[in-house]
This record gives C-alpha cells, structure tokens and sequence, in this order.
C-alpha cells in the first residue's frame, strides 16, 4: 500500500529554505528597481513558481512522494532522490488526529522525517 507524504526535518527545511530564497530575491529586485517591469525580477519569480508546482504536483497529483511496502521491504520515494529500500522500520514520533509524522535513517549519516495524512479506518 502507497502512503504519500511531506518530507520534513534537515532535508525539508534546506528545500523549502531554497524555495523561499528565490521568493525573496525576486521580490527584492522588484521593489528595489526603477522600472515598470523588472525583468530579472520576473524571471527569478517564474523560477520559483515552476519549481513551486513541481514540488507541489510531486507530492499531491503525480505521487512522486510517498513510501511504499512490497512483500518485505518498504521503499522510500521523494521528489529530490531516487528510490530507496529501507532497512529498518520507521519509528511514529508523533500524531495528531489524521497527521502522523515519522522518522527513518537512510544510513549512518542520513535521515528522513516525513508526515503522512491518512484518515482512520
């Protein structure tokens, strides 16, 4: 069974800091120039919102994100890596109602948390 997700933690934070990072440029260059239209401004901007949507239509609509149980192995998938067989198990840190947020180590030095909404029954 597919469970799709948010990926969260260190990982999630850097993507989202990126994405918010040409937000804030582009907005700059815009308020900051002396044109009507600031090119590089909208340039930057359509930068953000393309990767926006993808990251957007990776979670939601193609399902580019998710983990997955295949007889006994799970495979982790998300937007930014290839898949993943997990090794262990991942450990339930945390829920509240629908929201359910978990934890995995990829390897020694990577792990992943990431949030599932799955409603009961």
């Amino acid at each position: 069974m597919k469970k799709h997700l948010f990926f969260l933690g260190k990982a999630g934070t850097i993507y989202y800091s990126w994405l918010m990072v040409l937000l804030f440029i582009s907005l700059i260059i815009a308020l900051e120039g002396n044109k009507a239209i600031m090119w590089p401004a909208v340039i930057i901007g359509s930068i953000f919102l393309v990767i926006a949507i993808y990251t957007f239509l990776c979670s939601y609509i193609f399902l580019c994100s998710y983990i997955k149980e295949e007889k006994n192995s799970l495979l982790l998938k998300l937007p930014y890596k290839k898949k993943v067989v997990l090794t262990q198990k991942p450990q339930k840190v945390a829920s509240w109602h629908a929201f359910h947020i978990y934890h995995v180590e990829l390897s020694k030095y990577e792990a992943v948390n990431y949030m599932i909404i799955q409603k009961k029954g």
